[in-house]
C-alpha cells in the first residue's frame, strides 16, 4: 500500500512541474500559459523537457520582440520628423539611457534596438542552463548564466565558494535581461550589426565568442543544438 502511495506522489509531482499548476493539453497549446511562470524543468523527463522548454521560451521571446519593435518604431518616427514636444524629447532621452547610448547618436540607438532570432536565444538558454535544470535556473530562473555583482540572497544565487548569479522572479525577466545585455554591451556590437543585416543563427553564433570562456567551441556547441533540435523553424 505504501509503495502505491509513493508511486502516486511521484506521478503527481512530475505532472505539476509548472510550479503547483496542473497542466493539461489545452493549456500546453495556449502560448499565454507559459508567460510569467516558475517552472521546474528538472521534474520533466527526456525529450518532453526540451519540448516544454522550447514552448515556454517562444511566447516570452515573441512578447519581448513586439515590445522592442514597438518602442523602436516610436523612436524612429520621432527621429525622422524631428523632436517637437517635451514628451518626444523625454522618450528619446529615456531610450538613450536605457540602451546606454552616448552622445545621443541616433544611428547607434536604432542599431541597439534589436532582438536575436528565437532559435539563437533558445540555443543559448539551453546550453547555459542545461535545458533549465541548472541550480541557478531552478533557484533563480536564470537561464543564461548571468552573473551578479550583488551578494544579496534575494537578488542572487551563490554557486561554489564565491560566484554569484542573478536571481529573477520569472523566466520572462531572465530572457529580457539577456536580450538587453546583448543590445547594450560593446562586446556584442558585431552581433547586433549581423542581426540588422539579417544573418541567421548559424552565422550569428561566431559573434558570441565573448559570451563564454570556451570561445570558438561555444559557437560550435550552439550550432549543434540549433540543428539537432530544428530550432530555425521558430524564426520568423
Amino acid at each position: 500500500m505504501r509503495k502505491k502511495i509513493f508511486m502516486l506522489l511521484i506521478f503527481l509531482f512530475s505532472f505539476t512541474a509548472f510550479s503547483e499548476i496542473t497542466v493539461n493539453e489545452s493549456e500546453l497549446k495556449n502560448k499565454q500559459f507559459y508567460l510569467n511562470k516558475r517552472i521546474d524543468f528538472s521534474a520533466i523527463q527526456g525529450n518532453e523537457r526540451k519540448k516544454i522548454f522550447i514552448q515556454t521560451l517562444v511566447p516570452i521571446i515573441e512578447n519581448i520582440e513586439i515590445e522592442i519593435k514597438t518602442e523602436k518604431e516610436q523612436v524612429k518616427k520621432i527621429i525622422e520628423k524631428g523632436v517637437t514636444t517635451q514628451e518626444e524629447k523625454d522618450i528619446l532621452n529615456n531610450a538613450f539611457a536605457k540602451y546606454k547610448v552616448k552622445n545621443m547618436n541616433t544611428n547607434e540607438l536604432l542599431n541597439k534596438m534589436v532582438v536575436p532570432p528565437t532559435s539563437l536565444i533558445i540555443a543559448q538558454a539551453s546550453l547555459e542552463s542545461g535545458w533549465g535544470t541548472s541550480n541557478v535556473a531552478k533557484k533563480g530562473n536564470n537561464l543564461f548564466g548571468m552573473k551578479s555583482f550583488s551578494k544579496d540572497q534575494d537578488k542572487s544565487v551563490k554557486v561554489g565558494k564565491g560566484t554569484y548569479y542573478k536571481k529573477y522572479d520569472t523566466i520572462d525577466e531572465s530572457v529580457k535581461d539577456y536580450i538587453m545585455t546583448l543590445a547594450r554591451h560593446g562586446a556584442y556590437k558585431q552581433l547586433r550589426t549581423a542581426i540588422v543585416n539579417g544573418e541567421n543563427s548559424l552565422k550569428l553564433v561566431k559573434h558570441l565568442n565573448n559570451y563564454s570562456e570556451i570561445r570558438e567551441e561555444y559557437g560550435r556547441k550552439l550550432t549543434t543544438i540549433i540543428k539537432a533540435n530544428d530550432l530555425l523553424e521558430h524564426d520568423a
